[in-house]
């Protein structure tokens, strides 16, 4: 099983993401990445953002758990709270094939392909200020290659 710590970074009713395009779909992807050896969760959370985006990040609060398996690949997606960016995020295209930073409204997440697949719980919480369930169990992913 693959670590993945990601980020929730909301402003102004956008949410920080990083976008790939694949089989002429485009996907937006929560910043993160896989952890290291001898890596905490949160200390590679911040070297994806420093790495990927060009900023420092200070992370809260773990949001959301959940888990995806993608052609036999299973990931544990750990979706934290970023209380406050450290700069203005940019792709840092020798670290990440993304292709850039968008922050899309929270309101079109349904319309778009989020990895992790947690657009309607984002919305619930940040659209709605629903309660939440942590831990989301196994959610279906669309996957374009």
């Amino acid at each position: 099983m693959i670590l993945r710590p990601c980020g929730v970074s909301i402003r102004e009713n956008r949410l920080l993401t990083m976008r790939y395009h694949y089989a002429d779909q485009d996907r937006f992807n929560l910043p993160g990445g896989g952890v290291e050896d001898n890596e905490q969760a949160v200390e590679a959370l911040q070297r994806e953002y420093r790495e990927e985006l060009g900023v420092g990040i200070i992370p809260g609060d773990l949001l959301f758990c959940c888990e995806t398996v993608i052609h036999g690949r299973h990931v544990l997606h750990l979706a934290f709270v970023i209380q406050e960016l450290l700069g203005i995020p940019h792709c840092n295209h020798a670290a990440t094939s993304a292709l850039e930073a968008v922050w899309v409204p929270l309101e079109n997440l349904g319309r778009e392909t989020l990895y992790p697949a947690i657009g309607p719980e984002l919305q619930s919480v940040y659209l709605h200020g629903l309660s939440r369930t942590v831990y989301l169990g196994r959610v279906e992913q669309s996957w374009y290659e």
